[in-house]
Order: C-alpha cells, then structure tokens, then sequence
C-alpha cells in the first residue's frame, strides 16, 4: 500500500511547499524520493 503522501495530487504538495522557505525545501525535501524530487523540480519558485 502506498503511503498517503505519495498520493497526494500535485497541487497539494505545490500548496505545502508555498508555506515553506527555499532552503527548508532544498534542504529537507530533496532526496526523499523520485517524486518528491520530480515535484521540487517543477516547482514554481525555481523556475
């Protein structure tokens, strides 16, 4: 079963990441897992 959080929809995620400074994202969410990462990618802020 997967977990919750690999289930969520990407604009919850992008919704969680508009709460959270730059460095806290690079730093705490990087290198969690490959979608995580695919979403950081994406992520507006770093466009």
């Amino acid at each position: 079963m997967p977990s919750c959080f690999s289930t969520l929809p990407v604009e919850f995620i992008y919704r969680i990441l508009d709460n959270l400074d730059e460095f806290t994202i690079l730093y705490s969410t990087r290198n969690v897992c490959a979608r995580l990462n695919s979403i950081t990618d994406t992520y507006h802020r770093y466009q």
